[in-house]
């Protein structure tokens, strides 16, 4: 195993940042794009004539806020026209992964469904999700595996053999969100971002920020409770290794690895940094961040539409890097599409996951200011329109980032658990070493 994957560690499935979240209301009709010829995939002529993936009846269902609702309706109803496709989309609410298990196990699933990261392996080893290597790879194919981002391909795939379960409709990769109006207001001389067009964005750079936003008393960083996602994307960016090329974990061993953990550690002791487990119940790191109470967020692109509705100065950069010029692998929230094994048209099931997923479909979506990232090539312009300054860096980190690892996400007692895990390690005073055993061996023995 080589490039990020060496250097990845896991977090929590994170549904609110998954690639569901990449809708934009005012994005244009699936309609219009799909189809269009733009992707330049071989089919794409044939398709716009509509001499292929034509007819058929295809059912599909995701989780869903009210707005993403309305636009997963529409997107059904443009696609029925285009294609002549009967379309029916489902709401699944409450407890998503346990609802698609038992619908599977009864015969009753939607053909084509959207997949948590922590529960592909499951489908897979179930043989419920169709292998869609053989399709993708028809010249026709409205998406080709080449226009996605490989690094991020990783956790769709079998940990002991080949094939793609699922595609990626988008994807949210975690950044560095900050608050210029604190920055300016505790004398700091440059932003994170003009640290990294410097090439200082360093560990010290960092250091100095959180040093500083301490003495305005309000907080400069809270690690998120129970989430291993921010925490990975630290070690990662900075050079550390947390699983080796046998796919185990070694964050426990590795020096650059254990450094990080050490100074996220001390930051904690110091009150630089704030562990999301000990705030009030009810404090939230989205809501201090929004109220002005926290000068930093490691979150993904979902919290813009919230802040495009606030009044103060906001922008992005990478986590810090080693040489503070580079954009360092970090973790990237995503979802998948995959289609039913036992899908009752299963021809329509797959023309409807590829255009869903492909160059059109996400243009389609996440146009005129969305919440989410693409996962293809060729829509780097979609992340800088609605802001922030520094949009357009979404890509690169998602273009150097990673999914959860396979040894996590094939492992679902380590899936379910880890959070938890983690949360009493912490709680408990663990060291930093201390914590780095317990976890590695957790994940290590499956859980």
């Amino acid at each position: 195993m080589s490039g990020a994957f060496d250097r990845s560690l896991t977090r929590r499935n994170i549904l609110r940042g998954t690639a569901l979240a990449g809708l934009a209301v005012g994005g244009g009709g699936l309609l219009s794009a799909c189809g269009s010829g733009s992707s330049g995939t071989p089919g794409a002529e044939n398709e716009s004539a509509g001499t292929v993936g034509t007819g058929g009846t295809v059912t599909w269902a995701s989780w869903a806020n009210p707005g993403e609702a309305e636009r997963f309706k529409q997107i059904s109803k443009e696609y029925e026209a285009k294609y002549q496709t009967k379309v029916t989309w489902q709401l699944v609410v409450g407890d998503y992964m346990t609802k698609l298990l038992t619908q599977l196990a009864g015969g009753a699933a939607p053909d084509v469904f959207y997949v948590p990261d922590n529960g592909m392996a499951k489908l897979i080893e179930s043989k419920t999700v169709v292998d869609l290597t053989e399709f993708v790879n028809k010249p026709d194919s409205p998406l080709k595996l080449s226009d996605t981002y490989e690094s991020l391909m990783n956790w769709v795939k079998p940990l002991d053999g080949d094939g793609i379960y699922g595609l990626l409709p988008d994807c949210n990769p975690l950044v560095f969100w900050f608050n210029k109006d604190l920055v300016a207001e505790a004398g700091l001389s440059k932003t994170p971002a003009e640290h990294f067009e410097a090439g200082t964005w360093t560990r010290d750079a960092a250091d100095e920020f959180l040093t500083k936003m301490k003495t305005t008393g309000k907080r400069g960083m809270v690690l998120e409770a129970g989430a291993f996602s921010p925490m990975s994307s630290w070690i990662t960016s900075l050079g550390g290794t947390a699983f080796d090329e046998d796919n185990k974990a070694v964050f426990n061993e590795d020096p650059k690895a254990l450094e990080t953990l050490e100074w996220l550690w001390e930051g904690m002791a110091a009150d630089k940094i704030t562990f999301g487990g000990t705030l009030p119940k009810g404090q939230g790191i989205d809501a201090l961040f929004y109220g002005q109470q926290l000068a930093s967020c490691q979150m993904g692109r979902w919290i813009l539409p919230n802040l495009r509705k606030l009044k103060f100065g906001y922008d992005i950069a990478p986590f810090p890097s080693a040489d503070g010029k580079s954009f360092g692998p970090s973790l990237v929230a995503m979802a998948a599409v995959g289609v039913n094994s036992k899908a009752k048209d299963p021809e329509a099931a797959m023309w409807f996951a590829t255009r869903f997923c492909n160059k059109d479909g996400q243009q389609a979506r996440l146009s005129g200011g969305g919440n989410a990232v693409a996962s293809v090539t060729g829509l780097d312009e979609i992340v800088t329109e609605g802001g922030p300054d520094h949009g357009s860096w979404f890509n690169d980190v998602a273009k150097a980032g990673y999914g959860i690892p396979l040894v996590i996400a094939s492992k679902p007692a380590v899936s379910a658990n880890l959070a938890t895990e983690i949360d009493k390690s912490i709680k408990a005073g663990d060291s930093a070493k201390k914590f780095a055993d317990k976890i590695a061996a957790y994940i290590n023995s499956g859980g």
